[in-house]
């Protein structure tokens, strides 16, 4: 129940590694890594990496794995005490700063059994029971008497093409079994090629150490402190921001009815502007009705007088009695003010006055037009 559990949750893992999230944080990481100063990747790939240690005839051959490069360091005899052994080891990790980095056991190719495999790309998904379905059909062996491994080649035309990589648990037990008392807590299994690694892990999810590199642990942390530190940066910029924008409303809106106030006043500046604009262009186009009237009063001879006098907004009707109307028309004429004088009808004689009864209609002109003309 346990295993099938456990079973369970590294399919799980593994999908979660090979789908699309996995993908995309892989795809991430790397260009995060890539975008990192040379001397900072220099010292990310020191931070990862890992012992290696290649079980000889009568020894152990340890090395250092970096970027799937094997570089050898050292050699332990397992001829001598297994204490000897385990001190050898631990001096050997602290002069090369390899205390917490994770132990990986390499295996000689010849040790393992790779064969070419065609899936469908819709397997990858599942891949790892799917390979053990096709493991009998695929390899001479059952899947319960392996443990494997795979690597993936190519993925194209709905097809995936990988290489698988396969040993009997036995061997890889046996291998395991000589390290016991070195102090050697193997987190990987891979296999050596061409001065490096395949890159591979044939060791089965249950039996990997896991390594705690407080090191790394406490990057994490800082690194977890410093993004939430920057989280709330922003969210107190955003909220200073908008407390800033709602002051900023507060007092648009408190000086939107000031700037209405003012515009009314301008409004009603420009009204009053224009209609005294239009006063003084009346008072410019014609005189006054006081003007007209003393005008009229200076040119009337004295055997003049008027009943009516109609002062209208272009013509002036003037109504009354006179010793000799007929004059009238061409004083009328020589008036500042006045022009185009006729009668209107024919004059008559008042029987109880003797005068004769006129009306004049005249035109008025503009103020001071007639004195511009004579000067």
């Amino acid at each position: 129940m346990v295993n099938a559990i456990e079973q369970h949750i590294n399919d799980l893992r593994h999908r979660l590694r090979t789908g699309p999230v996995g993908k995309f944080f892989s795809w991430w990481v790397g260009e995060l890594k890539s975008a990192l100063p040379e001397s900072w990747r220099a010292k990310l790939q020191h931070a990862t990496r890992r012992l290696a240690v290649t079980p000889r005839a009568e020894a152990l051959e340890l090395g250092v794995i970096e970027n799937l490069k094997l570089t050898a360091i050292a050699e332990i005899s397992l001829a001598q005490d297994v204490s000897l052994q385990r001190q050898q080891i631990e001096d050997m990790r602290l002069h090369h700063e390899l205390q917490e980095a994770p132990a990986c056991l390499l295996l000689n190719a010849d040790a393992i059994l790779a064969r070419e495999v065609s899936l469908p790309v819709a397997a990858e998904s599942n891949l790892a029971q799917v390979l053990s379905f096709e493991m009998d059909r695929q390899t001479p062996f059952k899947a319960a008497a392996v443990y494997f491994d795979w690597r993936v080649l190519e993925r194209a035309a709905g097809k995936l093409r990988l290489m698988l990589y396969v040993i009997p648990r036995g061997e890889l037990d046996q291998a395991v079994k000589r390290l016991t008392g070195t102090g050697i807590e193997l987190a990987a299994v891979d296999v050596r090629e061409n001065g490096g690694t395949l890159g591979l892990n044939l060791l089965p999810e249950e039996r990997r150490h896991r390594v705690v590199n407080r090191k790394a642990r406490l990057n994490w942390a800082l690194g977890g402190v410093t993004v939430a530190l920057i989280a709330l940066v922003m969210a107190l910029s955003l909220a200073l921001r908008g407390h800033q924008v709602a002051e900023l409303e507060e007092a648009i809106a408190a000086v939107r009815g000031e700037a209405m106030q003012v515009d009314r006043i301008r409004n009603q500046i420009e009204n009053a502007s224009e209609a005294a604009g239009f006063l003084a262009l009346r008072r410019a186009e014609s005189p006054l009705a006081v003007e007209i009237l003393a005008d009229i009063t200076r040119i009337l001879p004295d055997d003049t007088y008027l009943d009516r006098l109609v002062i209208g907004r272009g013509n002036v009707q003037l109504q009354g009695k006179s010793g000799n109307a007929q004059q009238l028309i061409e004083l009328v004429n020589e008036s500042t003010f006045l022009a185009a004088a006729a009668f209107r009808g024919s004059t008559r004689l008042d029987a109880r006055t003797g005068l004769e009864i006129f009306e004049i209609n005249a035109e008025i002109t503009a103020a001071g037009e007639d004195d511009g003309a004579g000067s």
